[in-house]
């Protein structure tokens, strides 16, 4: 019986740079909600709802500013719009991917202060579930680690570890999911609402500007040709482990068309890397047939590739083109150092190519470097121990002694550049 892992349309609001669009207006009322059962997929509806309440989150802001002009602020209208703003933006929270995730974490985590851990472990199968779904979308293979860490706590008989490692999973999820943008216009918004509550019209105004000229909320609705091409591909590898060759082509045969797509983008860097990821796919297709020995690692190395430029677009997407522009230089820096990063792993790991890896390792040192003369004391120091950290893998890689356990220190540096990302 052939067993398929269908596409998940699931939705996330990610903040994007306002670019010179104009304000867009939804014509639906205000209230409306998504309503999200445990298993219940995310409709194309839903999305439209997503997005429609994302502008709306914005238009909300613009009337409370207004409200706020000239010599008398009309303060109790401005916390009014605040106030829907803060509804709608429940709404994006509740369909975001990892919230039904986080929302079964703390159900077992909570089941282990009164339940043996026998009794617990089955709270972890739709946990699994949730991830796998993910997986297409968003780096999971981190969180579904602690989450084994888990089980066997459970199995052991061990809650302090298993609450422990359940944290992990949801920690893990913490800087791949899109409420961190949504979290920092909550607390915009939140800074706002505490001036007006001290009659500063003027630092809410500010708050508020902060939000608006920067950042508008958008449904990031994953038709996006990356992350399309990349789901398609993760596919494949399914089907080709479960010996299903024609559906491997197929999807293979999608993937094409999607990198086909992305090999349009005004971004020159994205445009090459989607080209070469096209030569390299339909190459795949072509050795199914002949089941090539190393089809496999090449399959995941495409698949790793593709993730890896998928991440740096939502990187782009979050961050925002004018924002970069004007004064995000560094952190347009780090998003290329990470990227760079994950291809040298992947290079070295999956591709198996040291020399393209030494290169690769070579850029994320100097897009590191360039980055750290544009930041504060602290956030230098931070870009310095990343340095350390790269400059030791380049070091082990030219020596011929970095090995499969070198492969964490990748994700370390990684999963930390996340972060920092995220903070400045």
């Amino acid at each position: 019986m052939s067993i398929r892992f269908p596409l998940k349309p699931i939705a996330a609001a990610l903040l994007v740079g306002l670019a010179a669009s104009g304000p867009l207006y939804a014509e639906r009322a205000i209230q409306e909600e998504i309503s999200i059962s445990p298993g219940r997929q995310i409709t194309p509806v839903d999305e439209a709802t997503i997005s429609s309440s994302a502008v709306k989150v914005l238009r909300h802001i613009a009337d409370a500013r207004g409200a706020l002009q000239g010599d008398k602020p009309d303060t109790a209208k401005a916390k009014a719009q605040l106030n829907q703003s803060e509804i709608l933006m429940d709404v994006i929270q509740a369909a975001l991917p990892t919230t039904q995730v986080k929302d079964r974490i703390w159900v077992a985590k909570k089941h282990l202060e009164y339940e043996n851990t026998q009794e617990v472990l089955p709270d972890l199968i739709p946990i699994y579930s949730s991830l796998q779904e993910l997986v297409d979308y968003v780096p999971a293979a981190k969180a579904k680690a602690h989450l084994d860490d888990a089980k066997q706590a459970l199995e052991e008989g061990d809650k302090e570890k298993a609450a422990e490692r359940l944290q992990a999973v949801d920690d893990a999820l913490l800087y791949v999911e899109a409420d961190l943008p949504l979290s920092s216009t909550r607390h915009l918004v939140e800074q706002a609402r505490d001036a007006l509550d001290k009659n500063d019209a003027k630092a809410a105004d500010l708050a508020l500007a902060a939000a608006e000229d920067n950042v508008v909320f958008v449904s990031l609705s994953f038709q996006s040709p990356l992350t399309q091409a990349k789901a398609a591909l993760y596919r494949a590898r399914q089907d080709l482990e479960f010996g299903e060759k024609a559906f491997a082509k197929s999807d293979l045969n999608a993937a094409v068309r999607h990198l086909e797509r992305a090999a349009q983008s005004s971004d020159t860097i994205a445009r090459e890397a989607a080209a070469d990821l096209v030569s390299e796919v339909r190459d795949l297709h072509s050795a199914i047939d002949t089941e090539g020995k190393d089809l496999t690692a090449q399959l995941e190395s495409a698949w790793h590739r593709t993730k890896a430029m998928s991440e740096r677009s939502a990187e782009y997407i979050s961050t925002g083109w004018q924002r970069m522009r004007a004064e995000g230089v560094a952190k347009k820096d780090l998003i290329e150092a990470k990227t760079q990063l994950a291809y040298a792993r992947i290079d070295r790991y999956y591709a198996h190519d040291d020399a393209a890896a030494k290169v690769e390792l070579a850029e994320a040192k100097g897009y590191l470097d360039a980055a750290a003369k544009r930041m504060t004391a602290k956030q230098k120091g931070e870009v310095q121990n990343l340095l350390s950290l790269v400059a030791n893998l380049e070091n082990k890689l030219n020596a011929g002694n970095l090995s499969q356990s070198d492969l964490t220190a990748f994700h370390h540096a990684e999963s930390s550049l996340a972060a920092l990302i995220q903070q400045i």
